[in-house]
């Protein structure tokens, strides 16, 4: 065997390796950003909007039993009709977030513990709607009313279960970020096969142009071409990948808006239940230290309800857009492994002829 047929077949099975690396670890980066960007768009940002979007559905339900019962509608209808349509609301959302759950079993859990408080908190404005409705136990209603609001802001309650689980959401899309592996601070180890690949190309063609004399080898170009649209197409991969970071931070955003809109909307619920609850109570004795203590604490908030509905609704659409973006393979699927397999086809086809002209030479 001749020293160049020696030569051709070493850089041909160097090429070769080099091309199967690039197939792999091309693949894997890509399946593996493309299936946390589809969870991340699929379930878990949704899963934390749905929290949120509860939370403020049972808040705004609260403040809509109490003004209806302190305003005196309740004898006429009851908590209200708002109050049924938010209860509706937190309802739905509970159940698209154990569709949605990322966070195992004790996000599972916890919303059977949400579930359960939630049936027992409509029970108990139920039992005041009742006696509110009757001329001699509008205390016991007004004993019920507060027993309900407990229910949802009491330490334990559904408010903080529900503040708990969104952490836990949040947490889990934290998790699936890092599981990945790949970002664009690795991009240049990511591009280092590819690189790779692309030089021993190049320099395989100038080798046979100086040794053959010819002018271009066709296979060998169009393969250079397509490892190089391989490479592309894996610098697209890991750009989606650090758009699924800007879906974490914008969801931040979203819950800061929502937050700080959840605790105006409860503390002017929770002060008007304070200033219902003074009706009751004896002027001496007061309502007992709980209720006393309570009602100083709603009295002293200061909070005031802003219209941030529409930075909302933004920053949740910003969210759904971005975690889309990210989850758009643009064909990447079919691209990578396609382009690959052809080029390495291609490699064998530029090296072939070259490699059995010196089959037989002495």
């Amino acid at each position: 065997m001749t020293a160049t047929r020696v030569r051709l077949v070493r850089l041909r099975t160097a090429l070769l390796a080099l091309t199967l690396a690039v197939l792999v670890l091309s693949l894997w980066a890509f399946h593996s950003v493309q299936s946390t960007a589809e969870t991340v768009r699929d379930r878990t940002s949704q899963a934390v909007l749905e929290v949120t979007a509860a939370r403020a559905a049972l808040v705004a339900a609260d403040a809509a039993a109490i003004a209806s019962f302190a305003s005196g509608e309740a004898k006429l209808a009851g908590p209200g009709q708002e109050y049924s349509n938010q209860l509706s609301l937190a309802s739905q959302s509970l159940a698209r977030i154990a569709e949605f759950n990322q966070a195992g079993e004790d996000g599972g859990n916890a919303l059977q513990v949400v579930e359960s408080q939630i049936a027992a908190y409509s029970g108990s404005i139920g039992q005041a709607d009742v006696h509110f409705r009757q001329p001699d136990a509008p205390v016991l209603g007004a004993v019920d009313l507060w027993h309900a609001s407990r229910l949802l802001h009491a330490p334990g309650g559904v408010l903080e279960e529900l503040e708990s689980l969104q952490g836990e959401q949040r947490a889990a899309l934290d998790r699936q970020l890092s599981s990945t592996g790949v970002s664009l601070v690795t991009l240049p180890l990511w591009l280092l096969p590819v690189l790779a690949l692309l030089v021993l190309l190049v320099l395989t063609q100038l080798y046979l142009k100086k040794r053959f004399r010819r002018v271009a080898n066709v296979p060998l170009l169009a393969a250079t071409v397509l490892v190089a649209a391989v490479g592309a197409a894996l610098v697209l991969t890991l750009i989606s990948r650090d758009r699924l970071d800007s879906v974490g931070e914008r969801l931040d955003g979203v819950a800061a808006v929502r937050g700080a809109q959840i605790q105006a909307a409860d503390d002017a619920g929770q002060r008007r239940l304070a200033g219902l609850l003074t009706e009751y109570c004896d002027e001496e004795q007061g309502c007992g230290v709980t209720a006393d203590e309570f009602r100083a604490k709603a009295r002293q908030t200061t909070t005031v309800a802003t219209d941030d509905t529409r930075v909302a609704t933004a920053g949740a659409k910003a969210v759904a857009a971005d975690a889309a973006g990210a989850a758009e393979s643009g064909g990447r699927e079919f691209l990578i492994p396609a382009g690959t397999l052809l080029a390495g086809g291609l490699i064998l086809l530029g090296l072939h002829a070259r490699v059995e002209e010196y089959r037989y030479r002495p």
